[in-house]
């Protein structure tokens, strides 16, 4: 497949074109390690690989020491970039992601159960330790997310005192649908079953399952529902 790529990005004119078949085909961009940074990648058959020299569709950073990510595959990547500082852990088990980026502190930890699908995520997590973020299984996210486990930057009042919240995880329940533009601020807890409408700005435990939260902030609109994957008939 790379050598018929390549044949072929000769023939194509356009620039840009030729650029994105050579980075989904070609070309794969190699993971530097140093300073006891590790990836384990788990193999259907129990099998493992560790600290492979690239990984399709995924570019790694190891800004710090001391990190662990673990892929449970199989998994497919597109367009995705993780960001580890000093004592940082991903665990992401079998899921499909469209250009996810993680940007970590130090000591933080994200957490990616099996059978998720998602788009265009960007998960932030600077300048507070030990930070997290939970998803269960089964989530759909759409394209423009953000998620924020800490206000990044410290707030004081008149007298110099920091009056930032304590620092707290980002918990998306099983069976989750996060639409389009959706914001989750830290503290965020979605229950399982929901729907995040459009646009939706969460910052605070939502409580009931199978319903329908919108708006900023977030408020239940509809219960008692359910989703699925499947087009409306």
């Amino acid at each position: 497949m790379k050598t018929f790529v390549t044949i072929l990005c000769w023939f194509i004119p356009f620039k840009k074109t030729r650029k994105q078949l050579k980075q989904k085909y070609v070309k794969s961009i190699p993971i530097k390690y140093h300073h006891n940074n590790r990836i384990v990648i788990h193999l259907p058959d129990g099998k493992t690989i560790e600290n492979p020299y690239s990984i399709p569709g995924l570019s790694i950073h190891f800004a710090g020491r001391d990190s662990v990510i673990e892929l449970f595959y199989p998994i497919n990547f597109h367009k995705s970039h993780f960001i580890c500082r000093d004592n940082c852990s991903v665990i992401i088990k079998p899921s499909c992601f469209m250009g996810l980026t993680l940007d970590m502190y130090n000591e933080c930890t994200v957490t990616i159960d099996e059978n998720c699908q998602i788009g265009q995520c960007h998960v932030n997590m600077p300048n507070e330790r030990g930070t997290a973020l939970y998803i269960e299984r089964d989530c759909v996210f759409s394209t423009g997310i953000e998620i924020w486990t800490t206000d990044a930057h410290p707030i004081s009042d008149m007298d110099g005192n920091c009056i930032n919240n304590r620092k707290s995880c980002v918990t998306i329940g099983r069976h989750v649908w996060i639409c389009r533009n959706a914001t989750l601020l830290k503290g965020a807890r979605i229950p399982a079953n929901s729907i995040i409408g459009n646009s939706a700005v969460v910052s605070t435990k939502l409580v009931t399952e199978n319903s329908v939260y919108a708006g900023n902030p977030a408020i239940c609109v509809k219960s008692n529902i359910n989703w699925s994957e499947g087009k409306i008939s």
